[in-house]
């Protein structure tokens, strides 16, 4: 049970009185007794028939500390009390104080009610009239007898503990499922304004590489556009807007080279993004790229080198040296065996240059990959497999 469960709210126990009247006939009263959920004060709540209606009366605990603690201390589930037992009295608004125990053939039922680990209980006193048949047969004069006493004190203890036990359950249900729709709100509020930063980044990002490629276009004299594959991919970029806009150039440059025509659609394999200076620098760490190449030539020789460290990784792990191999190992993203075969025939007039120019880098391809020594100047030669 939660920590409210010993609490005797309000409506709790109006709930209790309505319960209690449905089960009985000739109930005159019923008085609520518990602490203060929050400053543990005592309380009471009292609901007696007047002018055939219950109406609320207020309770007068004044000097009753002892005596209420006496009664509420008690380790049986439910007591019958005389009148003289009971010290409290009760007051009508606009009246004067009057005991309620004037009427002497009055009889009071006490219960204590369930969930309390307190050692004074919460309790419930039922008030019935004098003469009434407990089962609702009218006009009889004879008092209640022990026997219907033992029966209807039963009765209402157990469906009084059973009816609090399924008001708290459901009242904890209640609270579970209202944190948890909180919980719920609260992280769909998250999500929600964490995808709208996520757009705004994406078209900002968008945004920016359109007015890059704008720029390109007319510098160029051609219209440059990005495939659907293109904008996708860079929508998804992360890392440093330099790493990015050397990515599209390089992307542009590339596209300008193989694709004839006033439109020139730049795909989304052209555009190699690095996230990190790490990355660029792995990629970079054998070779230096020289500054006084043509845009072309600066990028088939960071080409040759990922060819030539791709090569190499394939080789150590006893691969031979295919297309399909060397292109799978190629980094930061893998190439297929065509567009390898592709690159390296379109661009083979940039690789006998930069062979010339740079005779002591590439050594590993320029000997051991048929590819690229059949472009060579001097393809003729015996393949001879460097370490």
């Amino acid at each position: 049970m939660s920590s409210f469960t010993h609490i005797l709210s309000e409506d709790l126990i109006f709930s209790l009185i309505d319960h209690v009247c449905d089960m009985v006939a000739g109930v005159e009263k019923i008085i609520g007794i518990y602490n203060h959920p929050e400053t543990g004060e005592i309380c009471g709540i009292t609901l007696q028939y007047t002018n055939h209606r219950l109406q609320e009366h207020k309770m007068n605990f004044a000097g009753l500390g002892e005596s209420l603690s006496a009664l509420r201390r008690t380790n049986n589930k439910h007591r019958w009390l005389q009148k003289s037992q009971l010290p409290f009295d009760t007051a009508d608004s606009g009246q004067a104080q009057l005991n309620i125990f004037d009427e002497s053939k009055h009889l009071a039922l006490l219960i204590t009610l369930p969930g309390s680990k307190q050692l004074e209980k919460d309790i419930l006193i039922v008030y019935f009239k004098d003469q009434f048949n407990t089962f609702g047969v009218q006009h009889q004069n004879s008092p209640l007898s022990t026997d219907n006493k033992t029966i209807i004190a039963h009765l209402l203890s157990g469906s009084i503990h059973s009816f609090c036990k399924l008001y708290w359950k459901e009242k904890e249900h209640l609270q579970l499922f209202a944190i948890k729709t909180k919980r719920i709100l609260e992280q769909q509020r998250i999500d929600n304004l964490t995808d709208t930063r996520k757009r705004e980044l994406e078209d900002f990002i968008c945004s920016w590489a359109n007015a890059f490629l704008a720029e390109c276009s007319d510098s160029d004299g051609v219209n440059y556009v990005y495939s659907e594959n293109a904008i996708e991919k860079i929508k998804k970029y992360s890392g440093e807007f330099k790493h990015l806009e050397k990515a599209l150039q390089e992307a542009i440059d590339y596209t300008k080279t193989i694709v004839t025509g006033v439109n020139k659609e730049i795909q989304a394999e052209y555009i190699e993004l690095f996230t990190n200076e790490n990355n660029i620098n792995t990629l970079h760490e054998s070779h230096n790229t020289p500054r006084n190449l043509t845009a072309r030539q600066h990028r088939v020789y960071e080409y040759l080198n990922r060819l030539e460290a791709a090569a190499i990784e394939a080789d150590r792990n006893e691969q031979k040296l295919t297309g399909s191999n060397i292109g799978h190992a190629m980094k930061p993203q893998a190439v297929s065996a065509p567009a390898l075969s592709d690159f390296i025939s379109k661009n083979k007039d940039s690789i006998n240059t930069l062979f010339m120019k740079y005779p002591e880098n590439w050594s590993f391809v320029k000997n051991n990959f048929r590819t690229i020594i059949n472009v060579t100047v001097n393809g003729n030669r015996q393949t001879q497999k460097w370490a």
